[in-house]
């Protein structure tokens, strides 16, 4: 009987395994091929324009939101666009991608700069070639982009700090998980809320660490911090992931009641809020930074003025208002 339960449970792990491998294999193909078209300008420039929208991450239902914003707009203005991105986060694999965008002399560049030292040069180097660049989520704001669309992200974070000051009555002790130490708007975004959270006398930071933009290094962090410290009773994730990877590690482990707070608007975490394992998150408007940035390009091109800062609004959506965000 107990080889039979074995054999049965190494049968189930093998399909999953073979599952994952081929949707691996899939998304890879998917984006060797998108990469691969960015060499072949010259049949790209005949007729329409040609875009390139440079994300974080392939397969992110935040970076997907972007996509369908700029695949509409794109519409509306007749343009070719074309959405690349890692698929896993990589600073290095942004930046090949921005440079092979660079070298097959796109129309029009939309890119996340996660890194602004690191992005600055190869954006000004568009520029030098009369590629418009215009950064999206991130901002690169020692370069010459054209312009940055996104969030405001240290009012974001002031937000996110004021949202918990209030639903916690000013009191408890406090765990954050941060996307990424290196990012500026995730580091904008802590800054707002210690801002905020330092005005309250109550409240206090116990302990924070890094998910590198992961779920499972979210749970992992979250249930190291939890264990270590068993006088936390609040934890805030600053980036999309980190507020679900903080749920998952109190689903399995914690008895004590735990207030989770996050960032973005993901199914998952908009699930948690109606269950009432997530307390509240930011919610910011990843399709209408889509939508705009291939709308300023196209106005950029034509020699338009645009703006050289455009942020997007965000919102606090608790349960008090999730479904009719999920319905929206």
């Amino acid at each position: 009987m107990k080889f039979d339960k074995w054999i049965l449970s190494f049968t189930i792990l093998l399909i999953l395994f073979i599952y994952v491998l081929l949707r691996y294999e899939a998304s890879s193909n998917q984006i060797e091929r998108a990469i691969e078209s960015l060499s072949i300008s010259e049949d790209k420039k005949v007729g329409k324009k040609h875009f390139i929208l440079i994300g974080q991450e392939y397969d992110n239902p935040y970076w997907k939101s972007v996509n369908k914003g700029a695949k509409d707009s794109a519409k509306k203005y007749d343009i070719n666009i074309e959405y690349v991105a890692p698929l896993r986060t990589s600073v290095d694999e942004q930046l090949k991608l921005l440079e092979k965008a660079v070298a097959s002399k796109v129309d029009g560049i939309i890119v996340q700069s996660i890194d602004n030292k690191k992005f600055t040069p190869i954006i000004n180097q568009a520029i030098s070639k009369n590629i418009p660049v215009i950064t999206i989520d991130t901002d690169a704001p020692d370069s010459l982009r054209k312009s940055y669309i996104g969030t405001d992200n240290y009012k974001a974070g002031i937000q996110l700090g004021q949202t918990v000051a209030q639903m916690t009555n000013g009191k408890g002790n406090i765990g954050i998980i941060i996307g990424s130490e290196t990012s500026e708007s995730q580091k904008m975004r802590l800054n707002g809320l210690l801002n905020v959270i330092n005005q309250y006398p109550n409240l206090h930071v116990i302990d924070r660490s890094s998910s590198n933009i992961s779920k499972i290094q979210a749970s992992l962090q979250a249930e190291r911090m939890l264990r270590k410290y068993d006088n936390i009773n609040i934890m805030v994730g600053i980036s999309a992931l980190d507020a679900i990877g903080i749920s998952n590690a109190t689903n399995n482990v914690f008895e004590r009641e735990i207030q989770i707070y996050g960032f973005d608007g993901l199914d998952e975490t908009m699930k948690g809020i109606i269950d009432h394992k997530i307390k509240a998150t930011i919610v910011q408007k990843p399709y209408d930074m889509g939508f705009k940035g291939v709308e300023l390009l196209y106005k950029s091109i034509h020699g338009e003025q645009i703006v050289k800062i455009n942020h997007t609004p965000t919102e606090v959506i608790t349960i008090d208002n999730v479904l009719q965000e999920v319905r929206h």
